[in-house]
């Protein structure tokens, strides 16, 4: 009869923290919704190369991490740009807070996104075209595709 007893009073435990556990996930949830309450994100920029050359096929594609991204024609950089146009160090991407930076570095024939020259770091929004001479990128967001670099 004892053990029938503890039992029902693990059980009526279990019971309690189900209900509270459950109305905790609801409030985080219902906080996510509106906006109080954000996971970290751990999503990626990535860039597409729409028109290349030779040596940076059409198609291409790159993950921008956590460390970042530089482009230019110098081969330090982690994107080379075989463009007569790009300058040695030309730009760079990078993560800030969450958000997708491109900047230029002070390039001699500038940095284009969507049409504009860009004079200061300009947050990247998906569909948003990056043009470097005559190479044209554009960027989105990286969704699990880690197994495809």
């Amino acid at each position: 009869m004892q053990f029938v007893l503890v039992i029902g009073r693990l059980a009526f435990v279990a019971i309690i923290y189900l209900f509270l556990f459950r109305i905790f996930t609801a409030l985080v949830a219902d906080l996510q919704m509106k906006g109080i309450f954000q996971r970290p994100t751990s999503e990626y920029g990535r860039l597409e190369v729409l028109t290349g050359s030779e040596s940076l096929s059409k198609g291409s594609i790159f993950r921008v991490d956590g460390k970042g991204l530089s482009l230019g024609r110098g081969k330090q950089n982690d994107i080379v740009l075989p463009d007569h146009f790009a300058s040695i160090d030309h730009a760079v991407f990078r993560l800030q807070k969450g958000h997708t930076i491109v900047e230029d570095l002070g390039s001699t024939n500038g940095t284009w996104v969507n049409g504009e020259q860009i004079h200061s770091p300009v947050q990247m929004v998906v569909g948003d075209y990056v043009k470097i001479g005559s190479i044209t990128f554009q960027y989105s967001r990286w969704q699990n595709e880690s197994s495809k670099l």
